[in-house]
């Protein structure tokens, strides 16, 4: 039997990664299909489904392959700044990336994830690549002082959100304008709403 580092094992996933990467960008993850990726591959199928155990794994594999990073802010530049340097990068990516809304479209369908599946794999690298650095910007600042601590999950929906969802509906695109305008409504939705909490607990 073939441990999981075995090299024939490893070429083998390497591959059908290949073969489905290019299909994927070639006809997106409907074009994903066993058969073409076994046929593009030259790799059988009961290899194919010893490595990923349901199409949708493969996808997700596939996906995770060509999922970007956005440029990081220069870390001494102020958080407004830093913020919409980020959220221009991700923009970008979101925007002129097709792939990428094939992708959010495909996760948005409601693809099941256990801890250790590829589909979940998919989830975090997109948590690693689109949260985390927005995650790093608003840590830094709240232990700095300039940004009042909050829920950090909510502001990448509120900075990102806004993107995906007009990129996946067909809005028009977001502009450098835009994407300050976003920037300054979330630093002052922050400030105010938290403000008026401490304001309410200092009042009762």
């Amino acid at each position: 039997m073939q441990s999981p580092t075995d090299p024939r094992r490893a070429r083998s996933r390497g591959k059908l990664l290949d073969a489905a990467v290019d299909l994927l960008l070639s006809g997106g993850a409907a074009a994903v299909t066993v058969d073409a990726v076994t046929r593009v591959s030259g790799v059988a199928r009961t290899t194919l489904y010893r490595n990923f155990p349901s199409t949708d794994s493969l996808i997700a594999a596939a996906f995770r392959r060509l999922l970007p990073a956005p440029e990081p802010p220069p870390s001494d530049a102020p958080v407004r700044d830093q913020l919409v340097q980020l959220c221009t990068s991700m923009t970008r990516l979101i925007q002129d990336a097709p792939l990428q809304q094939s992708m959010w479209g495909w996760l948005a369908m409601g693809r099941g994830a256990g801890d250790d599946d590829e589909v979940g794999e998919l989830r975090r690298g997109v948590v690693d690549s689109y949260a985390a650095p927005l995650h790093a910007v608003l840590s830094t600042a709240e232990s700095a002082g300039t940004l009042i601590p909050g829920d950090r999950d909510l502001a990448v929906a509120q900075l990102a959100g806004p993107v995906v969802l007009a990129r996946m509906i067909g809005l028009r695109p977001f502009t450098a304008a835009d994407i300050e305008m976003l920037v300054d409504d979330f630093l002052r939705s922050r400030l105010a709403g938290e403000a008026a909490r401490h304001r309410a607990v200092a009042d009762s």
